[in-house]
């Protein structure tokens, strides 16, 4: 004759009631792994993919200082070549056999006030109080999550000095041959600067996006280990509560009428 056993209704019943309060802890978390004893496992290596979130994250914005500290660089560059450009152009000018006296003392006068500034600039192009343009140190820039994804920023020395011209004047014709000389060594060192720094930042943009790949990367993984499936805790924790309210129901019954209850199983 068939038994209603009152224990293997209680085990079911637990069962139910501790996967239901599973679903309710990872809906209310948003959590797969609301608990380290739910997966031991998984949580380590979603606290990996965590870490090297937050790693990547700070190095896109690294990355991006980097790429501006450049830019700032050579926009002082920039300046810095018009200005020898029109120091050359001067040069020329005083050249000219139809130059008289006057003409070429304010043709000078002009000169002088840009090779000055031509250093001004240099020193007066900076990021954080550090020059970039007067120096030669170098900065390193980690871009990855190990200790050697880094790109180097060289400084440059761009200053009258460097460049060969302080002290030059195109108050005479042989003083402007002198000149043109010069600022071509300059104009080329200027050029050739800005290809350097130039070829850095295109370097810090594409070590930009490779980082966002990345980031997007680690993030879908990190989401399919250990963010809740909704829909699924909420089907799971729907179907837990209706068996759990059914086997009461049963059991409520099959205390009341155990009879009954058999008759209804024997059917």
């Amino acid at each position: 004759m068939p038994t209603v056993n009152g224990a293997s209704f209680s085990a079911t019943s637990l069962q139910n009631s501790r996967l239901q309060q599973n679903s309710i802890n990872k809906l209310a978390s948003g959590s797969n792994i609301p608990r380290a004893s739910d997966a031991a496992a998984s949580l380590a290596i979603s606290t990996v993919l965590q870490s090297d979130t937050v790693v990547l994250n700070q190095n896109a914005a690294t990355a991006a200082q980097g790429a501006s500290i450049g830019q700032i660089a050579d926009g002082g560059l920039a300046r810095i070549s018009d200005g020898l450009m029109r120091m050359k152009e001067l040069a020329a000018q005083a050249l000219g056999a139809t130059q008289d006296p006057a003409s070429l003392q304010a043709i000078n006068a002009e000169f002088v006030q840009i090779r000055d500034e031509v250093s001004e600039i240099a020193n007066q192009t900076t990021f954080n109080g550090r020059g970039l343009l007067d120096n030669t140190d170098s900065s390193e820039f980690l871009v990855g999550t190990d200790v050697g994804d880094t790109i180097s920023l060289d400084g440059v020395d761009v200053t009258g000095a460097s460049l060969g011209i302080s002290g030059l004047t195109v108050d005479s014709a042989a003083n402007a041959t002198t000149a043109i000389s010069a600022i071509d060594g300059a104009i080329n060192q200027v050029s050739n600067a800005r290809a350097e720094i130039g070829a850095t930042v295109s370097r810090f943009e594409v070590a930009g996006e490779n980082i966002a790949s990345q980031i997007e990367n680690v993030s879908a993984a990190n989401s399919a280990l250990a963010d809740a499936d909704i829909a699924a805790q909420v089907t799971s924790l729907v179907t837990s509560k209706v068996l759990n309210e059914a086997e009461l129901a049963v059991q409520a019954q099959a205390n009341k009428n155990p009879q009954a209850l058999l008759k209804i199983l024997e059917n």
